[in-house]
């Protein structure tokens, strides 16, 4: 049996909020005891037993002089499954601060009785004929409410699909599963998707011009499949994306629309992450930034837009009549780059709370990207409040959006039968939607929107008074800061509050602190 209910991880140790100043206290669940020093020994004493591995180091690009080290809980050698310590040290090697969840007691038999090979096929024969194993199968841990199970872990594709599936090593069930579907130098000009004139960075081929850019550090490609299922197909069943189909342009005079804003937009989107944040792209460290555009026939209807994290690429569909091309809106392509960032950071798990807050990043650093790139204003191409407002042949927001910031719950789903959250006591609590990873993304998203412009809280009737347009980058490089380099994947709400506001603290000081704090406090996450 399938089962599709959010991921619950156990947390008996959870270090979180860990000041140098003063002892933990609040906002994430219960500090690990003793100061930042007895932390970091801890810490040293699990890697030493095998308990903790180190993996991704990271850079502070707001102080240079300190790193964030992510470390993986391991039973035997065997990966705890969102279970993740990340330890904040300065130029000597001190602590300064410990997010994350383990538990630090876990003992568990973690010999299988399947083979990598035979779990593949398990997973295969649990959805549609033609569905196939992505990469290689990897045991891990699985916490579950009864305890943790031991796993092989996954990808599946079947048609343009990327779930995330757990097989039990021992007698081949699904345990759980969700769906992770989160380019020398010429400039030509070109024509987005709403007739508005783009300059597009190119390289020359001997049958012309290639959507390439090598202006920027990385190498950013945009590809046009042509309306060729087979083509993607073929894409998925490699877990490759070759030259072939570089969308072209004989003159340099680019009139697609789709290819143009999908290329221009994920090179403004580097931009920003570049300009605010120091960031080299979505691994920081300017590998290729692929977009791939005209994936299916128009007939199909296609109305959205993924990140794929197998292909580690940007795909949009064509729309079905109402939407356009999902390439034509600034947000929607950094929100689906920003999925690419997480990946690279904090990796938080597609469903539940952590996967609400994975939607959750997206939509604030793409609305980020508005702000940055266009002027604020109600027609289209301004930057606002409201997500992916750019998509439709009309427009006319609300009704045309996807999701709003300042007001989530006027966005509702007959299906889920609930309206966005605003407020965490609103919260979707069911299994569709991943655990309601986009309707519940409202409530840091309504948190994030209060803190820059201020108001109240419709559910709470809470007022922040907001740190204003003037200070919108404070919120982004608090939200960004707190996310990227505190969040564990297992992350909650409770946790990015905590994250966020010692990002404030650090960053801006205590009146910032205070005004994250209030607008947590306002959409109810203490």
């Amino acid at each position: 049996m399938v089962q599709t209910s959010s991921l619950v991880c156990r947390a008996l140790v959870v270090a979180a909020l860990v000041s140098i100043a003063a002892p933990p206290s609040g906002g994430a669940g219960s500090g690990l005891p003793g100061p930042p020093e007895s932390l970091g020994a801890r810490i040293e004493t699990l890697s030493r037993a095998g308990v903790l591995t180190p993996g991704r180091v990271q850079p502070d690009y707001d102080f240079p002089e300190r790193r964030h080290v992510r470390y993986d809980q391991r039973v035997d050698g065997v990966r705890v499954f969102g279970a993740q310590l990340v330890q904040q040290v300065d130029a000597e090697g001190r602590t300064l601060s410990v997010f994350g969840h383990i538990d630090e007691g876990l003992r568990r038999d973690v010999v299988p009785s399947l083979t990598a090979g035979q779990a593949a096929r398990a997973a295969e024969s649990a959805f549609p004929r033609g569905a196939f194993a992505a990469g290689d199968p990897e045991l891990v841990l699985l916490p579950r409410d009864g305890g943790p199970v031991l796993t092989y872990t996954l990808h599946v594709r079947f048609d343009h699909h990327l779930e995330r599936v757990f097989v039990d090593a021992h007698d081949g069930h699904v345990v759980w599963r969700y769906d992770d579907l989160r380019t020398d130098a010429t400039v030509g000009l070109g024509s987005g998707v709403w007739g508005d004139r783009k300059k597009v960075s190119t390289d020359s081929a001997p049958d012309g011009f290639r959507a390439r850019d090598r202006l920027r550090p990385p190498l950013l490609e945009t590809h046009d499949l042509r309306f060729d299922v087979n083509v993607l197909s073929q894409i998925f069943a490699t877990g490759s994306i070759g030259p072939n189909y570089l969308a072209r342009s004989f003159d340099n005079n680019w009139a697609d629309g789709a290819v143009v804003d999908a290329h221009v937009y994920a090179g403004w989107t580097y931009d920003y992450y570049y300009e605010r944040h120091g960031r080299r792209g979505i691994d920081d460290q300017d590998t290729p930034i692929r977009s791939v555009t005209h994936i299916f026939p128009r007939s199909f209807g296609f109305a959205n837009a993924f990140w794929d994290s197998e292909l580690k690429a940007m795909f949009y569909g064509d729309g079905d009549g109402f939407f356009g091309s999902f390439s034509g809106a600034l947000d929607v392509v950094a929100h689906e780059l920003t999925h690419g960032v997480t990946q690279f950071t904090w990796d938080g798990i597609y469903a539940g709370e952590s996967g609400a807050l994975n939607e959750a990043f997206s939509d604030i650093m793409g609305t980020a990207v508005e702000f940055f790139r266009e002027p604020a204003g109600s027609g289209r191409q301004r930057a606002d409040y409201y997500l992916g407002e750019d998509l439709t042949y009309f427009f006319d927001p609300p009704r045309n959006a996807t999701r709003s910031m300042e007001n989530p719950s006027m966005f509702c789903s007959a299906a889920l039968g609930t309206c966005s959250a605003d407020h965490y006591s609103q919260r979707y609590r069911g299994s569709l939607d991943g655990g309601g990873v986009h309707y519940n993304s409202g409530i840091a998203n309504q948190a994030f929107f209060l803190l820059v412009e201020g108001g109240a809280n419709r559910t709470s009737g809470l007022a922040v008074a907001g740190l204003g347009a003037a200070q919108r980058d404070h919120a982004e490089r608090i939200f960004y800061r707190g996310f990227t380099l505190y969040l564990t994947p297992s992350a909650t709400f409770a946790d990015a509050r905590a994250a966020t506001i010692r990002a404030a603290e650090e960053l801006y000081g205590p009146g910032d602190a205070a005004a994250v704090a209030a607008a947590w406090t306002a959409v109810g996450v203490e």
